[in-house]
């Protein structure tokens, strides 16, 4: 029975080549038959021919099938979950060249269900709008509320209103059709709330619970437009399992047709995309298509059950978390809407690993946006000719890990930035992400070739935390040794031979050879950012979020736990690298608070010295001076034991090396002290990496190779003797 869906059957019966091969066989045991036939029991290939439902065909496919649709027009409605076709499958769907996957015209119509956005800018005390009424379904509208006065002595509060007759980003290209206001302006004033229905306009009314007890500034946008559409869905947002290994590629299209559908306001939780990336989904890849004519061209988020609280923050419940997804070499034409969003403010799952490289768009206003829940992503090598204000890349909310490197924003006669970086008052802020390299093309000079750096001159060992590994550099300057690593900062090279290094989930031990011998793993929602040595084989672990220094045991359990007095709460900038003294005291780098904290060896805090930045290192010399590096505090300080200056490096006493971030240091038995000067927060390859100074603080030599290596964060001369653990290597 043939299948017209497929090339190849696939559960009902043998292909003609597999019955072939099945006639040379001589008989033999079953167990030596499946063997012969396992190379020819592929994975079947689905042709989608024009007429075809490809839902139906997605049905039919068994996990790891590739659906071809072939050239033509392939215009649908709407299937599973709002989309033309649906995923729950590891899957491989190509789009040939010439093939267009189309949302047909009028599947999506104007609707009278409004959806109201709450402004979390304001802070509220109280949220108790409604709509009603019959809205007319003449043409989309954002109606936008907003508190402009707060009654006295039992008088009602007021309101301002005004309605913008489209649905439209006003911060696009699209011609909008004329409105009775602009969008966001409130021409109507003053108008006493009665606590009853009020007519707005449209056939629209609207009600306030409460006469009284609202405050001034707090706004409403209640969007009346259509329902929302995708192309390709990846998982729905809720799914138990995870949905693994969905591929999308190929030289066709993927068109949402919103010239001929009515699509959700640009302000609505739920907007149009031509992919749609959502809840426990595992390793999509998206290259080489065409996205068009949508709001956006691609989203990718997790889901929560907890209730949503202002400022972002969730209530308890069940995560539903998206991971490794890579959207490459792609093309969106969408001058009415924007591109790609990851990470998103009301599917309040977590989204990771995300690359969104080497894609070309055209949109009307920003393009790329890094936002909500987002941890650690590259947007790398994008051409993006696009209408927004904020920045051809927008950084939003509490994304963070981040490199945006080698973008370049096209055809803005504006001089407008290419990378944007905030977040709405009342939410988390992002963390900058590393940068390099980003230009606008008709305003930013054409970057200068870096001169030839001699090479350093020692040999030594590194951790780049901008580009996750850690290495040994040869005194001629050659790699000698890489190891990959998750944002490591501190790294040491143990007397085995063996290297020891902090990552952001926790800490772990590696041979020469790459042959992890031990490891630790930080809890969920913690970051680790250092880790030292000790005499007796143990391992102590700088722990934020926990707000802990943990001492590790050979087995990898913890032995000894010392909670740390900091005060900042937000987990990243809680502390940096912290030494344990050799009688057994505790030197905390502080960051967040800006200080360095001495513990006793029973964890009882002794003394807290503030620091002029946010304290990356701090170590305990011979002498019983203390050596800190203090971040963007641009300083390095030695003080003596009564906590007196008696050394300090700024950012004057470098010529031509401006101290940005200075994050470690090593202090020689000559005198000599190696700066690390690390590099992110918007200042890749613009300077030295680090540099050994003598004591009249004159450089001796220096380090730069951003080709290699993007922000090194801690460093180690191996041509130095001593044993870290016994303390003998004074960082």
């Amino acid at each position: 029975m043939k299948n017209d869906l497929c090339s190849h059957q696939s559960g009902f019966g043998f292909s003609r080549t597999i019955e072939t091969q099945l006639m040379r066989l001589k008989p033999q045991p079953l167990f030596f038959l499946i063997l012969a036939l396992a190379p020819l029991l592929h994975a079947a290939e689905h042709s989608i021919k024009l007429g075809d439902n490809p839902q139906a065909v997605m049905e039919r496919a068994a996990p790891g099938d590739k659906l071809v649709f072939l050239p033509g027009l392939h215009q649908h409605g709407l299937t599973k979950h709002r989309s033309i076709l649906y995923v729950d499958k590891a899957i491989h769907i190509e789009l040939s060249k010439g093939a267009t996957l189309k949302l047909a015209d009028d599947t999506t119509k104007l609707a009278d269900e409004p959806e109201i956005t709450t402004d979390q800018d304001a802070g509220k005390k109280l949220d108790d709008l409604e709509m009603g009424g019959h809205f007319d379904l003449i043409k989309p509208c954002i109606f936008t509320l907003r508190i402009d006065s707060e009654g006295s002595e039992g008088g009602a509060d007021t309101f301002a209103w005004g309605v913008f007759e489209s649905a439209d980003n006003p911060q696009g290209t699209a011609k909008l059709p004329p409105s009775a206001s602009k969008f966001a302006e409130t021409p109507h004033q003053r108008v006493a709330i009665t606590g009853d229905w009020q007519t707005l306009a449209h056939g629209v009314q609207v009600r306030f619970g409460s006469k009284t007890g609202h405050n001034k500034g707090s706004t409403w946008f209640s969007t009346y437009d259509g329902p929302v559409a995708y192309g390709i869905r990846v998982g729905h947002g809720r799914q138990p399992d995870t949905i693994e290994n969905v591929r999308i590629t190929g030289k066709g299209t993927i068109d949402m047709n919103a010239t001929h559908n009515v699509q959700p306001g640009f302000l609505v939780k739920d907007i149009n995309a031509c992919v749609l990336v959502h809840g426990r989904v595992r390793g999509v890849l998206v290259e080489g298509i065409t996205m068009m004519d949508t709001n956006r061209s691609v989203m990718c988020y997790g889901e929560h059950t907890g209730k949503f609280l202002p400022g972002g923050k969730t209530g308890p419940g069940e995560s539903f978390d998206a991971e490794d997804i890579t959207i490459q070499r792609t093309r969106t034409i969408n001058p009415n809407g924007a591109a790609y969003l990851l990470g998103h403010p009301s599917f309040r799952g977590h989204l990771r690993n995300v690359k969104c490289n080497y894609n070309y768009m055209e949109t009307g206003v920003t393009s790329i946006e890094p936002n909500f829940n987002l941890d650690g992503y590259e947007v790398i090598g994008n051409v993006i000719n696009c209408g927004g204000l904020y920045g051809a890349i927008h950084c939003w909310r509490c994304s963070r890990n981040g490199f945006v490197m080698d973008n370049l924003r096209i055809d803005d006669i504006n001089g407008r930035e290419v990378v944007g970086i905030g977040a709405p008052r009342g939410w988390e802020s992002p963390e900058p992400p590393l940068q390099r390299n980003n230009r606008n093309l008709l305003s930013d000079p054409v970057p200068v070739a870096l001169p030839h750096v001699s090479p350093f001159g020692r040999r030594m060992l590194v951790s780049d935390y901008g580009g996750n590994k850690v290495a040994i550099i040869a005194a001629d300057g050659r790699v000698e040794w890489e190891h990959p690593a998750e944002k490591p900062q501190d790294v040491w090279m143990l007397a085995n031979g063996n290297i020891l290094f902090s990552h952001l989930r926790g800490a772990r031990e590696v041979t020469l050879k790459h042959e992890v011998v031990w490891s630790y793993r930080a809890p969920e929602k913690t970051e680790v950012h250092g880790c030292q040595p000790l005499p007796d084989g143990k391992v102590m672990v700088v722990e934020c979020g926990t707000k802990r220094l943990i001492e590790v045991g050979r087995d990898g359990q913890i032995v000894r736990e010392i909670p740390v007095p900091v005060k900042t709460k937000n987990t990243h900038d809680q502390m940096r690298g912290c030494r344990r003294t050799k009688d057994g005291r505790y030197l905390i780098s502080a960051k967040g608070d800006r200080a360095i904290l001495e513990l006793s060896a029973e964890g009882k805090l002794l003394r807290t010295i503030p620091t002029p930045g946010d304290p990356h290192e701090v170590r305990e010399l011979p002498n019983g001076h203390l050596l800190i590096a203090c971040g963007e505090g641009e300083a390095m300080l030695e003080l003596d034991r009564q906590g007196k200056s008696v050394w300090k490096l700024g950012t004057q006493d470098v010529p031509n090396n401006p101290l940005r971030l200075i994050s470690g240091f090593q202090r020689l038995p000559d005198g000599h002290t190696l700066v690390i000067n690390w590099l992110g927060h918007g200042y890749l390859a613009t300077t030295a990496q680090f540099f050994e100074l003598d004591e009249q603080k004159r450089i001796v030599r220096q380090f730069t190779d951003h080709a290699r290596f993007v922000s090194i964060n801690k460093v180690q001369l191996l041509d130095v003797p001593g044993d870290p653990a016994k303390d003998e290597v004074w960082r």
